[in-house]
């Protein structure tokens, strides 16, 4: 007997016996259970991709819990033989071998959630759970014998000797390598940090070559097995090729020396046609990776070279199928924030909380951008809300909390005339104090935003004063282009700026500059930076000043066309050593130089 429906094929124990008979046919001969191998291989492949496929659709259904339980590790009862026909079958229980699917799967949900969190426990547990899925994903690969390797060396062995689960396990083990690699940075954007995990992860990259090649060059007997192992190369070497890119210039020379490289565009390109297979299991991953770098990274890392047509694109394909995803509807908020729509931002950010309560720690990014919202429309006390909350129940970096706290205090104090200063003052001290108290370090590093705030930090006690610091934060994490598109809440901006005694000249020229900017008068914001420049000598702890004004002049030159006088203050910018900050400015330095190669 032969099962009409070969897309069912774990069973469990209690239903074995309802079996119905009309869902076989009979064979017109025995056939071995050997000889039948190759089949039932393919079939399982298929069942692991449906069952991780099932459990992805789960986790943006916001049914975190049940996605990770349906991927962990479990007994399977699978039919070896059938025999007796209609009435009976004999079958063969087993302790299946670890599914590589499966354990990927596992450990993709604990990925998703440690980079959602930041959470060290939940960093911790992806970093181990990654581990696991790339053991189990070797036991699948063609075994990598003495012969292989010398083949190998000229990459030219016949794909065709691999079977499907093969080249499968192939892209599973280097996705795993990835995932493990893109957690070093989540535990510290350090630079060096980043180059270690990307060096151990040669063999990811390499993994993720062969996998180009055999896509082409393989002879595929399923187009469904295909089209899954297409989207899942793409999605993968896109990812990888679309981190090497963002990185620094000094960064990425030593990356090439070790065989690395970026290409942007051939990775924007794929993991959008990745994010358009709607059949395939990776599709929501590659379009959630088009939203993170569209939506979040050009925006803190880079300069704004946004695509927001494509967000808008994936995010109404999402939310068609997904409508409650507060995962989805978090980055609907995001868009609305940077479109300068905040009160829109606000109710879909809200919508996303309410939509589950079994993750917390995704609860905490959504209060993030509702600081920052609350903070762009000067709703000090809302904004502190959420600050508050992060510093409460977050543990990512409470050390950076706790200056986001006394900042929006000291902005409350400042432009609220119903503040409460007294009251206000005596917290601004407390949170100050915890500042440097709270400090974290990871892999013997501190965190850069931890060594701003507590310098900050330090500044506030020797002067007992600070120049609105929460517009400092806003510029560092893009925040001036949401507000840029709502000139009421950029016009209130300059207002409050104008109107605070400034004790830090330089730094209110800078703000001032980064307002006029965005109003439309880049004549006036070149001359608060040139002012800047000429002032350098006073930069006496807000160091990051001079490269970042000759940052933005060039952004200004940039968007005028001189490409020359561009070139000029890039260099000057990166002449620049040992400020606060560092890697983020050279982050957008690189994101201005990739833009002045591949306009577009």
């Amino acid at each position: 007997l032969k099962r009409k429906d070969a897309s069912v094929g774990f069973y469990n124990v209690k239903n074995m016996a309802a079996v119905d008979p009309d869902e076989y046919v009979v064979l017109d001969e025995f056939q071995d259970a050997l000889e039948d191998q190759p089949e039932a291989n393919k079939r399982d492949l298929e069942i692991s991709i449906e069952d991780t496929r099932h459990a992805v659709n789960l986790f943006f259904n916001n049914q975190f819990d049940e996605a990770v339980a349906y991927m962990e590790p479990k007994y399977h009862l699978s039919i070896v033989q059938y025999y007796m026909r209609f009435f009976f079958i004999l079958c063969t229980i087993f302790r299946a071998n670890e599914s590589m699917y499966h354990s990927l799967g596992f450990a993709t949900l604990s990925f998703i959630k440690a980079v959602m969190t930041c959470d060290e426990k939940d960093v911790n547990k992806a970093v181990g759970l990654t581990k696991i899925a790339s053991s189990v994903c070797e036991k699948f690969r063609k075994p990598n014998n003495l012969t292989d390797r010398l083949v190998n060396l000229s990459i030219s062995a016949d794909e065709n000797n691999y079977t499907q689960e093969q080249l499968h396990a192939e892209l599973c083990y280097a996705e795993a390598l990835l995932e493990r690699a893109l957690l070093t940075f989540v535990q510290d954007e350090n630079l060096m940090n980043f180059i270690k995990g990307a060096v151990r992860s040669r063999t990811c990259y390499m993994s993720y070559k062969k996998c180009v090649q055999y896509l082409v060059s393989h002879f595929w007997t399923d187009e469904n097995i295909r089209s899954h192992y297409e989207s899942g190369v793409k999605l993968g070497y896109g990812t990888f090729n679309l981190l090497v890119s963002a990185l620094p210039q000094r960064v990425l020379r030593l990356l090439e020396f070790a065989g690395f490289s970026g290409d942007r565009v051939y990775a924007l390109n794929a993991l959008k046609s990745a994010a358009f297979m709607h059949h395939t299991l990776r599709w929501p991953l590659s379009a959630l990776v088009l939203l993170v770098w569209n939506l979040i990274v050009v925006y803190c890392l880079g300069t704004g070279e946004s695509d927001l047509e494509l967000s808008k694109t994936l995010i109404r394909t999402l939310l068609m199928h997904f409508p409650k995803s507060s995962l989805v509807l978090f980055f609907a908020g995001r868009y609305a924030e940077i479109h300068g729509n905040f009160t829109k931002t606000e109710e879909l950010l809200q919508k996303s909380i309410d939509q589950q309560s079994t993750m917390r720690g995704f609860h905490h990014i959504c209060f993030w951008e509702l600081m920052f919202c609350n903070s762009f429309q000067q709703n000090w006390k809302q904004a502190f809300k959420y600050a508050d909350l992060l510093y409460m129940e977050n543990h990512w970096s409470r050390s950076s909390y706790a200056y986001f706290c006394a900042s929006l205090l000291i902005a409350q104090n400042t432009s609220d005339c119903n503040a409460n200063v007294e009251e206000n003052r005596e917290k601004i001290l407390q949170y100050m104090k915890q500042v440097p108290l709270l400090k974290v370090k990871l892999s013997g590093k501190s965190l850069p935003l931890e060594k701003f705030c507590v310098t900050k930090s330090a500044q506030f006690f020797n002067h007992n004063f600070l120049f609105i610091p929460i517009y400092e934060l806003i510029y560092f994490y893009g925040g001036f282009s949401c507000l840029a598109n709502n000139e009421i809440a950029m016009k209130a901006v300059l207002e409050d700026i104008e109107n605070v005694s400034a004790d830090d000249y330089c730094l209110y020229l800078f703000m001032k500059a980064m307002c006029l900017k965005h109003l439309q008068s880049p004549f006036q914001a070149e001359q608060c930076l040139m002012e800047v420049i000429s002032r350098k000598v006073d930069l006496k702890v807000n160091t990051y000043l001079l490269s970042n004004a000759y940052l933005e002049i060039a952004l200004l030159h940039y968007e005028s066309g001189n490409v020359e006088s561009v070139k000029n203050y890039l260099t000057k910018a990166k002449e620049c050593k040992n400020y606060l900050v560092e890697s983020r400015t050279h982050f957008r330095i690189h994101s201005l130089e990739m833009r002045l190669k591949n306009p577009s």
